[in-house]
């Protein structure tokens, strides 16, 4: 997502916690790069008089001499006063006790004032009471970590000052996160990193650029090969020192039970917040960078489960974290796939703006990795549509069909993988369109052990697809159609297949040839045993499963006095193994579900429930 000039900052209001972090990690270039890039941006760094009491004496620790920090940067920082009056002002208004002197009120009021004046005002702190203040009372500034507003200039700023600025971002981010998970337990947690991501997610990303000094790596890679097992030389050890110890639990994460994998993460960091607290900074960074990978790849896995059971809450909150790992360690491919499943949390929530944003981040990811921009693009055209924005949907199609031309094959199988993820968040009827265009590219190729596959899961989509849906189906075909352009024998072959898909919905759709009024064995109607569940309709205490089979197409499963929950933004296969009854579907289920018949149990506890995992995410 490239920013607009106008949309870019003004005005940093920047908060004493800011300056720590510069005085901790600072370069001997820092002040000219920040001058440079707030020079190019047409911004300017601005404090409050407390600021400068508050940080009075830090110190620029990497710097010959170790200069004061007010000292090297007094050419680049504007100070303004603010009355105390104003300050007590917002302190009732947000219905706190406050004095004149109090830093936090006179850097927000400060931020209010350049605001209300027509500027683009950022306060950066990684306070997050003072974001979720002014949210309360909507203030009108944003609020970003240090870490963020240093990525912020290395991406808005001169090229040469990247390098350097960028890495100084991750040393920041990776001491803000572990001062975070030192307060595991005290606070929330979550809530502080999932602002920390969407800050960054705020700005475009750049390609990474080589740094000409990797401080630490070859500790950082070390204690990651120990961590796997591998043989390190005895000095790295030595400097490493507790760090082997502290960081060893977490390499076991990996062998971890699906099942058991949130209690062990959560007792894992919270051991690991307890051993790194007492250690020095340096060492600190290392052990998270060195752990990053590993953490990164559980929580998107714990993501991954939670969206596989429909809870999109708690697969946003996990894979926040593993964004939040990968950008530790600049893991493109982690960084892509993160933004991209949260995109489809917020999908299958209904927010097509910020998916559209986090698919659009997640694409630009893709275009540097030359991997699964098909799929990242096409998804934020359909939030894009979704939303409203048409001409941007539009542009991205265009896009997408410019990847496919010439390239079928592989589009074939991305668009399967996105048409499967649709359908996984409840989202039958954007599935079919794009399992349609993956049918088309993989007929063009001859692809027919895909194009079997395919058709079975467009099948299963239509299955899904409920009477308020088809309104919603002819607006995504005219989008969609667009993506490839098929002629000749492969659209003759291809038409022949959607033929059949008709035929085969058409007979689906249709009731049961005969219904049974006593109970007879379950594999006489469903021989393998087993349905798909698409969602539950809840009827007073009883709950109506209406399931999918390749076979039979969509039953309904009656359970009375149940409390089974069921949606349709979770995958869930059912096995039966008690004695059924099957009668025919009344009219209203018959239309809105295309429900073949309905299915009693003789004995519903009987009933075994578990997730379907999905295999093409």
């Amino acid at each position: 997502m490239v920013l607009a000039r106008s949309m870019l900052p003004s005005a940093w209001v920047v908060d004493s916690n800011c300056f720590i972090h510069l005085g901790s990690h600072g370069y001997p270039e820092l002040v000219k790069d920040l001058a440079s890039a707030c020079k190019q941006m047409g911004a300017q760094l601005h404090v409050t008089p407390g600021v400068h009491d508050e940080v009075s004496t830090v110190r620029m620790q990497k710097w010959k001499g170790k200069p004061r920090l007010l000292d090297a940067m007094k050419e680049i920082l504007v100070t303004t006063s603010i009355p105390g009056d104003q300050v007590k002002g917002l302190a009732q208004r947000i219905g706190e006790n406050a004095s004149p002197q109090d830093v936090d009120l006179s850097l927000m009021v400060l931020a209010t004032r350049m605001a209300g004046s027509g500027e683009e005002v950022v306060l950066v702190s990684d306070d997050y009471k003072m974001t979720t203040t002014g949210q309360r009372v909507h203030l009108p500034f944003k609020t970003c970590p240090p870490s963020t507003f240093i990525q912020r200039l290395s991406e808005l700023g001169p090229k040469s000052t990247r390098p350097r600025l960028r890495s100084l971002s991750r040393k920041v981010r990776s001491e803000e996160m572990r001062y975070a998970i030192s307060r595991a337990g005290q606070y929330d947690v979550q809530s502080k990193l999932t602002w920390m991501i969407d800050s960054l997610l705020q700005s475009k990303v750049p390609p990474p650029i080589p740094e000409s000094a990797p401080d630490d790596s070859s500790l950082v890679t070390a204690l990651r090969r120990h961590m796997a097992g591998e043989r390190v030389k005895k000095s790295r050890l030595n400097a490493l020192g507790s760090l082997t110890e502290i960081c060893a639990p977490v390499q076991e994460l990996l062998a971890t039970p699906r099942e058991e994998l949130a209690s062990a993460l959560e007792v894992t960091m919270v051991n690991l917040g307890i051993g790194l607290a007492p250690v020095k900074e340096e060492l600190g960074a290392i052990a998270h960078r060195a752990v990053a990978p590993i953490l990164s790849r559980v929580e998107a896995a714990l993501g991954l489960m939670a969206k596989e059971a429909g809870d999109h809450a708690t697969a946003r909150r996990n894979l926040v974290r593993s964004l939040h790992h990968a950008t530790l360690v600049d893991d493109d491919e982690a960084e892509m796939n993160a933004l991209f499943h949260l995109g489809l949390a917020d999908l299958a929530s209904d927010k097509f703006q910020r998916s559209a944003e986090l698919f659009e981040a997640a694409a630009a990811e893709a275009a540097r990795l030359k991997s699964s921009e098909t799929r990242m693009v096409l998804a934020a055209a359909i939030s894009r549509q979704l939303e409203g924005a048409e001409d941007a949907a539009s542009k991205h199609v265009s896009h997408a069909h410019s990847l496919v031309e010439g390239n079928e094959s592989e589009a074939a199988v991305e668009l399967e993988k996105l048409g499967e993820s649709l359908l996984a968040i409840g989202r039958p009827v954007l599935a079919i369109e794009v399992l349609d265009e993956a049918l088309e590219c993989a007929t063009e190729v001859g692809d027919v052990e895909l194009s079997i596959r395919l058709t079975e899961s467009i099948a299963r989509s239509q299955a899904a697809v409920t009477g308020d849906d088809e309104i919603q189906l002819q607006r995504m075909r005219s989008l969609l159609d667009k993506v490839n352009s098929i002629g000749g024998a492969a659209a003759e072959n291809f038409a022949a297949e959607l033929q059949a898909l008709e035929e085969r919905k058409a007979w689906q759709e249709e009731p049961l040839d005969e219904v049974w009024n006593d109970w007879q064995p379950s594999t006489a109607l469903i021989p393998q045993g087993s349905l798909e569940v698409l969602r539950g309709v809840k009827q007073d205490d009883s709950m109506l499963l209406i399931c999918y089979s390749p076979d039979l197409g969509n039953l309904g499963l009656w359970l009375p006095d149940s409390d089974i929950e069921a949606n349709d933004a979770s995958r869930h296969e059912i096995i039966i193994s008690s004695r059924v009854k099957v009668a025919h579907p009344p009219e209203a289920l018959k239309n809105e579900h295309k429900v073949r018949g309905i299915v009693a149990l003789e004995d519903v506890s009987s009933l075994t429930i578990k997730p379907v995992e999905s295999t093409r995410d």
